[in-house]
């Protein structure tokens, strides 16, 4: 998926790609390079279910072999970054047996 986005809305929230900025409940936040890289795979995936090899491919060229809990660690800071409650998120779903989903209403 090549879909170009510079900033990304969602509720409240906001990722700016181009000045490396963001914002979720806290305030205004610089994420690192690989969270944004991370950003960008949900932002161009939106709504659609992901399966782990194929996010850590994506966003940090991973190989199908490696093992491994990045992934994991990068979804509790976007919950905690993003979501009104982390333990229940909006956006930042696990699908089980699957991977992760990034779920956001058409509205935004």
């Amino acid at each position: 998926n090549s879909l170009s986005v510079d900033e990304f809305h969602f509720d409240q929230n906001w990722i700016n790609f181009q000045s490396r900025k963001a914002s979720g409940l806290n305030g205004e936040f610089s994420p690192t390079q690989q969270e944004l890289e991370l950003l960008k795979v949900f932002v161009q995936n939106i709504n659609v279910p992901l399966e782990r090899k194929v996010i850590l491919k994506a966003a940090f060229h991973y190989t199908d072999e490696t093992e491994t809990r990045t992934l994991d660690n990068f979804i509790v800071r976007f919950r905690k970054y993003f979501e009104v409650d982390p333990k229940r998120p909006k956006y930042f779903k696990s699908v089980r047996s699957v991977g992760y989903i990034f779920e956001v209403n058409s509205k935004n």
